[in-house]
């Protein structure tokens, strides 16, 4: 694709393929607010017409795509752009609307490196700041490292703060540990359109995809050709339940403290983890990021850029929303209080 970085041109294709792929499209276009959609679109329209350089260009697209109130819907500047220039991404980020009005965030100091730590004879503290999947690795050999302790101590506590989230089966060897009863998943169904369907075959000639992968994404191509402007749920239920042959008897309590930077794939787990009995979450509500995903990259003209559009949606919706709501805590933790971890662990051996 030759690069241009006109902003009308970069402007037209950004709306088009947003309303074409991006599955909360028609959610968040509804007849109710099409007229008031039209016109903040055609308003931004005749101001791309007139902008010439590549960070207000960037305003205006971010602006249009942050309609949706979607973090995983966004145009943003590719990383190169942001080397190159490492002090504008703020500057430019100031001038953007916030979602959603918070108090002042928690001054605490985050652990930037996944760990496990013993805080006492009965409690083991287990930090996992990130889900991406160069985590996995970590986060499977500390888990083997420490089999024993984690089937002795009666109480964790899983500190999930500022985790972004990443990929689901980063944490997927810390379930059967959760496990008390049979758990309700709510799978994602997909947005067939033809841009879709090209980014996945894409995939399927990725030498890096494994063959389980492979053999999902085949199965989701397929469904969408057959079903082209509309949903496909390759699972074929919206609600699906796991049940495990055994429960652990350690831990008997499991303690997940979050904050306003816990995300994604980590609000995932959260899910998960508030349908067992040893659970009970601290803190204050979580980011609010899950609604729609599998975000994928789509070739926008101007090489500056990336567009980000997620390409599916959970079956959740419309009933449990999360997006820009958050996941509430059990025990709500002041951001004042300096002292979460230990605070938890005295409610914990109390």
């Amino acid at each position: 694709m030759a690069q241009s970085c006109d902003c009308l041109e970069n402007f037209n294709y950004t709306v088009s393929k947003v309303s074409k792929n991006y599955a909360g499209y028609n959610d968040k276009v509804n007849l109710n607010k099409k007229s008031a959609f039209t016109q903040f679109t055609n308003n931004l329209l005749s101001k791309s017409k007139k902008t010439t350089d590549i960070d207000s260009c960037y305003v205006l697209l971010r602006t249009w795509t942050n309609y949706f109130k979607d973090h995983h819907l966004k145009v943003q500047l590719d990383w190169r752009y942001r080397e190159k220039y490492p002090e504008k991404l703020s500057q430019l980020s100031k001038q953007f609307p916030k979602f959603k009005n918070l108090p002042p965030p928690a001054k605490d100091s985050l652990a930037k490196e996944t760990s496990l730590k013993q805080l006492s004879d009965k409690t083991l503290l287990i930090t996992l700041p990130s889900f991406e999947w160069e985590e996995k690795k970590k986060i499977d050999r500390i888990i083997k490292k420490n089999q024993v302790l984690l089937e002795k101590f009666p109480h964790w506590i899983i500190d999930l703060r500022g985790n972004m989230g990443g990929n689901d089966l980063t944490y997927g060897p810390f379930i059967p540990y959760l496990y008390t009863n049979s758990i309700g998943i709510f799978p994602s169904e997909y947005w067939a359109s033809e841009d879709n369907i090209k980014i996945y075959e894409q995939q399927l000639e990725d030498q890096s995809v494994s063959e389980e992968s492979k053999k999902y994404i085949a199965e989701i191509v397929t469904l969408m050709k057959r079903n082209i402007g509309s949903f496909i749920n390759p699972v074929g239920k919206d609600t699906m339940y796991v049940k495990l042959d055994s429960i652990f008897e350690y831990p008997k309590k499991v303690a997940f403290l979050i904050d306003r930077n816990t995300a994604s794939s980590a609000e995932s787990l959260l899910l998960t983890a508030k349908q067992s009995k040893k659970v009970t979450v601290f803190g204050e509500n979580s980011y609010g990021i899950l609604d729609y995903a599998n975000s994928q990259y789509f070739d926008i003209l101007c090489a500056e850029y990336n567009l980000v559009i997620p390409i599916s949606r959970s079956t959740r919706l419309p009933r449990n929303p999360i997006d820009n709501i958050g996941i509430e805590p059990d025990i709500l933790i002041d951001n004042s209080e300096k002292q979460k971890i230990n605070l938890i662990r005295l409610q914990l051996e109390k």
